[in-house]
């Protein structure tokens, strides 16, 4: 699996449980990851999901869509504070108005969600003692209101009912076995290929984080394999493909801080060349 500084890639497991989730529902939207804003670039790690008006959603989380939705994944090793949350609040709105015409989105038509498997109490206390309303909407999804005009909620994907969206508790340590048999079920019967791919995903990254659920599953493993073979085997590679762009990254940065012409990174690294300018500007080194 894809690793960040040796830690678990968690948010593409996210954007996999969520695709999966409005996947089985039926219903059509689109979906955008880290977005960059500027030349000298921010990048936001977020997940945005746009839904056109005509599109209803009924379920816990989709009912709260609005246009544009922005998503904020915080793994289980990271934490959730009152400087995150203002920190996604600040880069919604610096998203609302980026290279655009004034008010062309409307901070109505915007939502920010906030996700964490675990229930982030300190952030919940600073909420409330700093004049923020939070309620719980729905049993793991808080509705927090007080920042102008930007609905935004809190989702705690441990506190979620047992059958309500499976991948995101997927997604953490202490899956059970029960727990990976409903998922695979429900999503082995679909024949949808988005479903297919990405539940493979979702599956694939529960496994590498519950070393022990293998013995628990049994027969069922080799069962969950088949069923969802190309999806692992995607995952496989992307995770090994991923490696190697690290690996010609950390070798062009080297050569990029010694001075080596560009033609010559080009050649030995195998990067394109817009990487290869975008990683100086970031190391704050000129390309010769």
């Amino acid at each position: 699996m894809a690793e960040d500084d040796g830690r678990i890639n968690y948010h593409h497991g996210f954007y996999a449980a969520m695709k999966v989730e409005f996947a089985l529902m039926g219903v059509d939207l689109e979906y955008e990851q880290e977005i960059q804003l500027g030349e000298d670039p921010i990048r936001l790690d977020f997940l945005i999901i746009k839904k056109n008006p005509g599109v209803i959603l009924t379920d816990p989380i989709g009912e709260f869509f609005e246009a544009v939705n922005i998503f904020e994944y915080k793994s289980p090793e990271d934490g959730l504070s009152i400087d995150d949350f203002y920190k996604a609040a600040g880069y919604s709105f610096i998203y609302k108005g980026y290279d655009r015409k004034v008010d062309e989105l409307h901070i109505e038509d915007m939502t920010l969600t906030l996700v964490r498997h675990a229930y982030p109490r300190e952030l919940m206390k600073v909420l409330v003692r700093t004049g923020f309303t939070v309620s719980e909407h729905h049993p793991g999804i808080y509705r927090v209101e007080g920042i102008t005009g930007l609905k935004t909620q809190v989702i705690v994907s441990s506190r979620l009912r047992d059958e309500d969206y499976d991948g995101l508790k997927l997604i953490a340590r202490g899956c059970t076995r029960d727990s990976v048999v409903r998922y695979m079920e429900k999503t082995a019967a679909s024949r949808d290929g988005i479903v297919r791919t990405n539940a493979g995903t979702v599956l694939k990254m529960c496994f590498n984080i519950n070393e022990d659920l293998d013995k628990q599953i049994g027969g069922n493993m080799r069962t969950i394999q088949e069923i969802f073979k190309d999806a692992f085997d995607a995952t496989e590679e992307k995770g090994r493909q991923e490696g190697i762009n690290e690996a010609n990254e950390r070798f062009a940065a080297d050569m990029l801080r010694n001075g080596e012409p560009l033609d010559k990174i080009l050649r030995y690294s195998r990067l394109a060349e817009d990487t290869i300018r975008n990683l100086a500007k970031s190391l704050g080194v000129a390309v010769v």
